[in-house]
């Protein structure tokens, strides 16, 4: 009976052992050849990813190919397939539990056992010779199968599959915001590429011709050919002058690379922009009331339909929040079997039904209804907040595209006089009636006047843009999804043709009413 016993003691201490070693879990860092292949893997992926560059980039393309290969833009794409999978796994949480149990049960001995009658407060003597009845084999096996459904369960999780196929929506929501915002860095970023490439060669010239001057200055002032003084302030004039073109030159230089990094290009990509040596500067056209812009704002903007959807899964969990305060009843059902020779029904089915109350549910009934009501109350302010600040936000896009629009003309004009200002000093270079010094700082002047009026006209486009984004409008043609980048380059232009020519369609007043008498006859319906 003891070596029994020791072998029992010894055999669970095995098995304590090996579950502890088994549970143990060591920090594994990754060797540096793990993290070498994996980078040399997404290096490959993100070249293998996009589509090659067949010639000059034009601001459609560029939209394009922001879209179909900005990561920022997929990444909120995955978010929200992500969120629509979560949708449809919660979908099962409504159906009802259905278990499969199966099992294999042995000892070394028969579970036999002795019974004896009770007699006032205490039962009779076992004896010196008991009798012992067995009732289960040494080994059995039993299986069965059954389903059981919680109706409170039920409800609750109908609220929640609601809930998420909200969150659903605010994720496709949120990724609409992105999309805006990418385009808008997008269109920004590429005026700025354009206005590098263009000016950049023209300021490397400039700077040499500069060092040439000071270098002269220089030699001349070491031959004592003029004034130290003289010298001195012509040398300080140049040196002011390079500082201005290579600060110039500094701001310029990283515009292309980011311009790749939004269009998922590494940023070392050699490519060319269409709008380099033939500048197209259209000035958009914006006909459009303050009024008409607002209710367009109202009804499109992602941050306002994702406000309604929270507002909704609010409402949605006030629900269930009271539905928690019932009884759970839950229903099962199963198939049993066991072949046990001791039984007489070897096979069976069993049913029942169980009642769970909580009684002090009855107690927080009113305070969980005041909490509801502040839930809904802190939601409704907040769909009002979001509403104020995306109105603000139209006016003073608004405002912003009309000052853009005068710095624009103002630039212009601007260029327009320095140039005809070069044009001269250029003449009277010829006739060697001028300096280097005068003739530099009036090419500088001309170029910082090009520089001024690209930026200007950059801030007008991008400020256009803001007033299209703040008003919600989706840059996005229909089924862009399917669309190979050719056609969606070509789309995009389409669209951006019709704003720039004002053809900007809005939610007028008469439509906003309608909506709102048939809201008002589907909520008496119901």
């Amino acid at each position: 009976m003891s070596s029994r016993l020791m072998l029992g003691r010894s055999a669970l201490a095995v098995f304590v052992s090996l579950a502890v070693a088994g549970c143990s879990v060591v920090p594994k860092q990754f060797s540096n050849q793990e993290v070498m292949a994996n980078a040399a893997e997404n290096a490959d992926l993100l070249t293998q990813d996009v589509a090659p560059i067949n010639g000059p980039i034009g601001l459609s393309e560029a939209f394009a190919r922001t879209i179909k290969f900005n990561r920022d833009a997929r990444l909120k794409a995955f978010e929200a397939v992500v969120s629509q999978g979560q949708l449809a796994v919660d979908q099962f949480d409504m159906l009802p539990d259905l278990a499969v149990q199966a099992g294999y049960n042995r000892r070394n001995n028969y579970a036999a056992s002795a019974s004896v009658s009770f007699s006032g407060d205490e039962p009779a003597s076992l004896g010196s010779n008991p009798s012992y009845s067995v009732s289960s084999d040494k080994s059995t096996v039993n299986a069965s199968i059954g389903a059981t459904w919680d109706i409170l369960d039920f409800g609750l999780s109908y609220y929640r599959s609601k809930q998420q196929a909200d969150r659903f929506l605010i994720s496709k929501e949120r990724e609409r915001k992105v999309v805006h915002t990418i385009m808008e860095q997008a269109r920004s970023a590429y005026y700025r590429a354009v206005s590098a490439e263009r000016l950049l060669s023209k300021i490397n010239p400039l700077i040499i011709q500069a060092r040439t001057a000071l270098a002269d200055s220089t030699r001349l002032e070491r031959l004592r050919a003029q004034s130290p003084m003289e010298a001195l302030s012509y040398q300080r004039s140049l040196l002011e002058t390079l500082r201005t073109l290579q600060d110039i030159r500094k701001d310029l230089m990283p515009a292309k690379a980011e311009l790749a990094t939004l269009m998922g290009l590494n940023p070392a990509a050699d490519f060319e922009l269409a709008d380099v040596n033939n500048p197209d500067f259209i000035t958009p056209r914006l006909n459009i009331a303050i009024d008409d812009m607002e209710r367009t704002a109202l009804v499109r903007r992602p941050e306002l339909r994702e406000a309604q959807y929270q507002e909704r899964i609010t409402q949605e969990e006030v629900r269930s929040a009271f539905l928690s305060l019932f009884p759970s009843l839950n229903l099962n059902a199963s198939v049993n079997y066991n072949d046990s020779d001791y039984l007489r029904n070897n096979n069976w089915t069993s049913a029942g039904v169980g009642v769970n109350w909580n009684l002090m549910n009855v107690f927080r009934y009113g305070k969980i209804e005041q909490l509801n009501k502040l839930k809904v109350a802190a939601s409704q302010q907040q769909a009002l907040a979001v509403s104020m600040a995306v109105i603000s936000q139209v006016h003073i896009a608004d405002i912003q595209f009309k000052e853009a629009g005068d710095s624009y003309q103002l630039a212009t004009q601007y260029l327009d006089v320095a140039q005809r200002i070069k044009t001269q000093i250029d003449s009277n270079r010829k006739a060697q009636s001028i300096g280097d010094l005068t003739v530099i700082r009036e090419n500088l002047n001309a170029l910082l006047a090009e520089l001024r009026r690209d930026v200007a006209y950059a801030e007008l486009q991008n400020n256009f843009g803001k007033v299209l984004v703040s008003m919600g409008l989706d840059p996005l043609p229909e089924g862009f999804g399917g669309m190979n980048l050719e056609q969606l380059s070509e789309a995009f232009g389409q669209l951006q043709t019709k704003w720039q020519q004002g053809e900007v369609s809005v939610v007028s007043q008469e439509a906003m009413q309608a909506a709102v008498v048939a809201q008002q006859n589907t909520a008496l319906k119901d």
